[in-house]
């Protein structure tokens, strides 16, 4: 009997001992969830837009996680990297080349979330003047052609952009045997998508090139005044990326999230701005191929 005693006894205080440990594990993973999410995103529309489109994400990221969560807007690409690397923000919405520069500062404490549909055959395109009269072009190596001592100027939107300057610019090499520099008067960085769109739809350059999403939700009329000439070929563009400290638990919520916008009215409404129809799962080594790419020393500034 007093044996009995003694081993349930022993059994009791093991238990214990478990459930504490369990009970701890618990706690420490709700003490790692912040107070407060931050999310925000490389500068590639109107700071307007943006504002109203990734605070309707904002919002439903709180609404699940039960975490307010306010979209920070950023002036630069750059920006957006050292937010998300320094713990400025827990989440934000990356091309595929400042993901692979997050990728360089954090390593394993970056996590992709999640990509568009689109994100996995993203295009891009090349456009020209109106007054220019080009009609649609096969390759880059017409367009470099086409261009030779005419003058014509060019314009990408960020340097750090991978739809309006790395992919562009290595389609229009690998194509046209030539840098831009090489074939245009001169070659410009305007800073974004749609402004690429404004300037060579107002004639301040001939040509520019820019992502498709940006292009494709702009006006008919500026669209008119700045037509496509040439499609890229298709290549692994955006995610959003978040800080692997918030632990599996909390990213495990906020990609249900995402998986799951095209369910409701307001999760559409988001995804018509972004061009998709849905939100898919990704990781990381999709985009390691532009890691190797920025390691072999090519030009995408800072």
């Amino acid at each position: 009997m007093k044996k009995s005693v003694f081993l349930l006894l022993v059994a009791c205080f093991i238990f214990a001992g478990c459930q504490k440990k369990e009970d701890s594990a618990e706690s420490a993973a709700t003490d790692r969830r912040p107070a407060k999410l931050i999310l925000t995103a490389i500068p590639d529309d109107n700071a307007e837009n943006m504002r109203e489109y990734f605070g309707l994400i904002a919002a439903q990221i709180e609404q699940v996680t039960g975490i307010p969560c306010e979209y920070v807007h950023v002036d630069n690409y750059a920006a957006s990297v050292t937010a998300l690397a320094t713990g400025r923000a827990h989440l934000a919405w990356f091309g595929a080349v400042t993901t692979a520069q997050a990728y360089m500062q954090m390593r394993d404490a970056l996590e992709v979330v999640a990509a568009r549909d689109i994100d996995k055959e993203f295009i891009a395109y090349f456009i020209a003047n109106a007054d220019l009269n080009l009609e649609p072009i096969d390759n880059l190596a017409e367009l470099a052609q086409l261009a030779q001592g005419q003058g014509w100027t060019f314009t990408f939107g960020s340097k750090s952009s991978t739809s309006s300057h790395l992919m562009p610019r290595s389609f229009f090499a690998e194509q046209s045997g030539k840098a831009p520099e090489a074939v245009f008067r001169t070659v410009a960085f305007s800073g974004s998508h749609d402004v690429v769109l404004q300037k060579v739809a107002n004639g301040e350059f001939h040509l520019g090139a820019l992502g498709q999403p940006p292009y494709d939700r702009a006006g008919e009329e500026i669209r008119a005044r700045a037509p496509i000439v040439y499609t890229t070929p298709k290549f692994t563009n955006y995610s959003l990326s978040a800080r692997a400290d918030l632990g599996a638990d909390l990213i495990g919520e906020i990609r249900s999230v995402l998986l799951n916008l095209h369910e409701t009215p307001e999760g559409r409404q988001i995804l018509d701005y972004l061009k998709a129809g849905k939100f898919v799962d990704a990781d990381m080594s999709e985009w390691l191929g532009y890691v190797d790419l920025i390691e072999s020393g090519v030009d995408i500034g800072g």
